[in-house]
């Protein structure tokens, strides 16, 4: 099976299980946002704003530099078992040094109380999620993704009658984030359980290979310490300086942006062992080809979400969150500007990764973090979630246009313009053609936008016929890297 087959079938299982992860994630956000109201929602996302901002500095690149490195040693199954067995180890030791002093450190925060004890029923959920990158980044190298899809479905499933269970016996918030980490715990056991198939997480202390490891990753880790700091420190300082109530109605537009990037990030996993396999082999070509394609890719989703949402954003919050939360549909047209950028910068920084220019780009990432969040410290306490959103529209639009210069540049690869026009031209008639259809009920513009879409691209040729054979022709069996 060639690469284009691989990462296509990939691609479309994660997204089978996303749809259906996706939907159970919309339901239980529906139920949470309904039972806590606007200020019980906005204590559970500063809950999660805050661990969040500990599970950056935790990451330090290790989740990247280890898909990255297994796919440069692809088919090494030694080195690969060395290598996971080791930076497993070192998760879970820092994991749970740093975690565990996140949640002691938030008894001293100027908090209400239900949201410090609400930072050790949260603790297992980021504690398990950092375990589990790390198996995934083994299930990408295997190309098993369909194993991360499961196990997410299945986490989800658990969350859910959690969730329900919570609401009818009137358990409140602490409860509610305890069943989040219960969920979280069910997706790390199922995917660890299959990885061990293929890949070893004993225990290995190997300060050696760590030193090596640490060395290669910390451009990265700095970098998304900087590139993701803003992404948190939005709602955090809306916490200090605004209502509970303006938190949670940010906070369900923002749980929608959360939603949706995670299908770039999924498929950017599998992309990249791919593409470092294709540059440290020369292959230039096979690069060029896999990086331009999947800005194409890309941008071929993003259009028609940004496009639909500027015209029923307010209908999505509604049905998503209830009658409370239809503010948030103002912050989600803002904020679906971020997820277009975002749904392409993740293919560019993906790229940065596999040229290993993380070290020149750490000054960009660092000069966009420092003026995002002084804009925040500036004007959210004046403005407030607005300002948020637009501000976290800058900073991702800053982020996706220097990393595709960069990517693009260092590899010489060229952005297929023609078809960008193509799919910006059918996202913007597809828009005009549920205008008329705002005001009926969601499932309405949101099925004729798809058939509209779906139709326009394949008259307007941007996805061939070969292509969609080639998609559905995948044999049985999923290649290893080594055999692309």
């Amino acid at each position: 099976m060639n690469t284009t087959k691989a990462l296509a079938w990939n691609t479309g299982v994660q997204i089978a299980g996303k749809i259906i992860s996706t939907a159970i994630g919309v339901i239980v956000v529906s139920l949470m946002t309904r039972y806590l109201g606007t200020t019980g929602f906005g204590l559970y996302s500063t809950a999660n704003s805050y661990f969040q901002i500990f599970a950056i500095i935790l990451d330090f690149g290790l989740n990247i530099t280890l898909v990255q490195m297994l796919g440069e040693k692809a088919g090494n199954a030694i080195f690969e078992n060395k290598l996971t067995s080791a930076i497993y180890t070192l998760r879970i030791i820092s994991a749970g040094f740093l975690l565990t002093a996140a949640a002691f450190l938030g008894l001293i925060l100027p908090y209400p109380w239900e949201l410090k004890l609400a930072f050790f029923g949260i603790w297992g959920s980021f504690f398990f999620t950092a375990l589990n990158q790390i198996v995934i980044g083994v299930q990408q190298r295997h190309l098993k993704m369909h194993v991360v899809a499961l196990g997410e479905v299945i986490g989800r499933f658990i969350l859910l009658g959690g969730v329900i269970c919570a609401m009818l016996n009137g358990w409140g918030l602490v409860a509610i984030v305890s069943i989040v980490s219960i969920g979280s715990t069910a997706n790390f056991l199922v995917n660890i359980l299959i990885a061990k198939k293929y890949a070893s997480f004993a225990w290995n202390w190997d300060p050696e290979l760590w030193k090596i490891v640490l060395h290669r990753s910390w451009p990265i880790g700095i970098s998304i310490i900087f590139n993701l700091l803003y992404y948190k420190a939005d709602s955090l300082i809306l916490s200090y300086v605004r209502p509970f109530s303006e938190v949670g109605v940010y906070s369900a537009a923002y749980r929608v942006l959360e939603i949706l990037v995670t299908l770039p990030f999924m498929y950017c996993g599998v992309l990249l062992p791919m593409i470092s396999n294709a540059w440290a082999n020369k292959n230039t070509k096979q690069f060029q080809e896999l990086l331009s394609n999947s800005f194409t890719t890309m941008f071929l989703l993003a259009a028609p979400m940004v496009a639909g949402t500027v015209i029923i954003g307010d209908r999505i919050m509604s049905f998503v969150a209830g009658n409370d939360f239809i503010a948030s549909g103002d912050i989600l047209k803002i904020l679906m500007l971020a997820v277009g950028m975002i749904f392409i910068g993740t293919v560019s920084s993906h790229a940065i990764v596999a040229l290993n220019k993380q070290k020149y780009m750490l000054r960009w990432y660092i000069m966009i973090a420092v003026v995002t969040c002084a804009g925040y410290l500036l004007f959210i306490p004046i403005y407030g979630m607005y300002a948020a959103a637009w501000l976290t529209v800058f900073a991702e639009t800053c982020v996706t246009l220097v990393t595709t210069f960069i990517a693009l540049k260092t590899s010489n690869t060229h952005i297929n313009l023609n078809q960008t026009v193509k799919i910006s031209v059918c996202a913007i008639i597809m828009a005009l053609i549920i205008l008329p259809f705002k005001q009926n009920h969601l499932i309405i513009p949101i099925l004729i936008g798809s058939i509209v879409y779906g139709i326009l691209i394949l008259i307007a040729g941007v996805i061939s016929k070969d292509t969609i054979r080639a998609i559905f022709s995948i044999r049985k069996g999923i290649p290893t890297a080594d055999n692309t």
